[in-house]
């Protein structure tokens, strides 16, 4: 009985569309180009378009042209035995023994070697490096390329105003990093869930820190600073769900502050109050004085604050050395909560807005703020 394998099917690759462009820092991206102008491609990958600057690219690979296989190149088997071999052209027959030699010469003979048969234990591949890149193909949109061994696999645009309009493929968790194209460090942060969450630290060609700010669930939450070149501070400011809210401060070349505005929910408000008198704290009108009192018992690790309206026992929270908070208890109404000596000097402001602790204010016998925190998931976190 024969049997035919037609190679034709076998054989011809799938046909491919896609280049495949190798870029100067090292990114590989597979796509189709849709256009190109003034020096920049428009690329379809399946992770969203994207635009490639030409003089970005190391190498590009062509598509491959699906393989042609004429009819004439079918070929067939068959299982059958030939019926005879020309005689001219057969080789003389060659009889091989299959019994085992007499003996094997000692002096030669190789030492046994035991072979295991047992399978080797699991080799786990290392995870892929995680890096991204920018691309700025106008000053109306920007990119960033997510990458996994070198392979573009997402991909985020955002409007010129830096708000995120569009989310392409599948961002995995980890710490991602961003080089320069002589490969110096430029970017490094954290995405979880798809979005950016912890410290986000940029840092110049030289190396010198840049950008320090704080994420949470892809928006800024907590200080955000910036520094010249040579480690000054140029401008700092605070965020609190991704909109400005506290002081904004831009300073000079000797280090004075050369503008400061004061904002809620991103929008220029007046500051805080400054204290008149020891024992009068900041305060703002959004943050009426609480009619709650609250009382101060020291713990090895901490303090306990029990919060009574009224005279009435209503609450409870626990703070460690940090001032984080441990845990609470109660409904504590909205307000600054503010907590005495006995000798009548102001020593803490607690603010509450819908049962939660946003804020912090510890001050100096003195009565003038020492320090203040807000909170994040119950930690406190310094301003």
């Amino acid at each position: 009985m024969k049997i035919f394998i037609y190679l034709f099917f076998l054989l011809l690759p799938g046909f491919c569309q896609a280049d495949t462009f190798i870029l100067k820092d090292g990114a590989r991206i597979e796509g189709e180009v849709t256009g190109e102008m003034d020096g920049v491609l428009l690329v379809k990958t399946k992770y969203g378009s994207l635009t490639i600057n030409r003089a970005d690219i190391q190498e590009q690979q062509a598509a491959l042209a699906p393989a042609i296989i004429s009819p004439a190149a079918l070929i067939e088997l068959s299982s059958a035995q030939p019926a005879a071999v020309a005689a001219s052209t057969a080789a003389p027959a060659v009889e091989i023994s299959t019994a085992l030699p007499e003996a094997v010469i000692a002096s030669t003979a190789a030492p046994a070697v035991g072979i295991s048969t047992a399978l080797p234990e699991e080799v786990v591949a290392p995870a892929p490096k995680l890096t991204f890149r920018t691309i700025i193909p106008s000053t109306m949109t920007r990119q960033l390329v997510y990458l996994e061994g070198g392979v573009a696999v997402a991909t985020e645009t955002f409007d010129a105003g830096g708000a995120l309009v569009l989310t392409e493929g599948a961002i995995s968790n980890g710490t991602y990093t961003e080089y320069y194209p002589d490969g110096s460090l430029k970017t490094v942060k954290t995405m979880m869930s798809g979005k950016a969450n912890g410290t986000l630290k940029a840092f110049y060609p030289a190396g010198a820190l840049q950008v320090e700010a704080y994420y949470l669930a892809g928006g800024r939450e907590g200080p955000f600073k910036y520094y010249t070149g040579d480690g000054k501070l140029l401008m700092e400011a605070a965020y609190r769900n991704d909109l400005l809210n506290g002081w904004k401060k831009e300073y000079g070349a000797d280090g004075a502050v050369t503008s400061a505005t004061y904002y809620i929910d991103d929008r220029p408000a007046e500051p805080r109050k400054e204290p008149t008198a020891p024992g009068q704290g900041k305060q703002t009108a959004a943050e009426p004085e609480s009619m709650v009192t609250a009382k101060v018992v020291r713990l090895a690790r901490g303090e306990l604050l029990s919060f009574r309206l009224n005279g009435k026992y209503i609450g409870k929270a626990h703070l460690d050395k940090g001032f984080n908070l441990i845990s609470q208890e109660g409904k504590i109404p909205d307000g600054a909560v503010k907590i005495y000596t006995e000798d009548g000097k102001l020593l803490k402001e607690l603010v509450f807005v819908k049962n939660a602790l946003i804020t912090l204010r510890a001050y100096d016998p003195g009565g003038l703020l020492k320090a203040e925190y807000y909170y994040i998931d119950n930690e406190a976190v310094k301003k």
